[in-house]
């Protein structure tokens, strides 16, 4: 993504939220600019708890020297592209006690999100954006959903 640009941010956090959605794992992101030092944390507190580093902007009209261009890497961004980080933000978590789920939905606003309940209490169906999820609840979770409120990019879901 591009930094600097709004729609550019958007879009990749919709494309963290449409993965996380539909079940997949992002370890972090990558963002390209002409000023790799050039700091960005607005964008960067976005991404969180992803890992953000940021690529020097590499030009397609010329020939490009990548000897130059690799040893203009962070080392942030050296070690993200090293290695794949065994750490993922869970995308649900079961709460027995508190009888809730909460489920992680970058990129998406609570407008977008709508919460159904299926097999008599046993599963949650969540549509955002034009993906849909289905959540099977534990056997000492399952009952009615009691109510669900959107709170720092989660949903959580209570249940009777």
């Amino acid at each position: 993504m591009d930094p600097r640009t709004s729609i550019s941010v958007s879009s990749a956090l919709r494309y963290w939220g449409c993965t996380t959605q539909a079940g997949g794992q992002i370890c972090g992101a990558f963002g390209y600019t002409e000023d790799p030092s050039e700091m960005h944390r607005e964008v960067a507190q976005k991404f969180v708890p992803l890992s953000l580093s940021f690529l020097p902007f590499l030009p397609n009209d010329s020939s490009v020297d990548w000897s130059r261009a690799l040893s203009s890497l962070s080392q942030n961004t050296k070690e993200q592209l090293r290695n794949a980080s065994t750490w993922v933000y869970p995308s649900v978590s079961f709460d027995s006690v508190q009888k809730s789920v909460t489920l992680f939905m970058p990129g998406f606003d609570k407008s977008e999100i709508k919460l159904y309940q299926y097999r008599g209490g046993s599963e949650l169906l969540i549509e955002a954006g034009d993906q849909r999820r289905v959540i099977k609840l534990p056997l000492t979770m399952q009952g009615k959903v009691q109510g669900a409120k959107f709170v720092d990019r989660n949903l959580v879901v209570s249940i009777r």
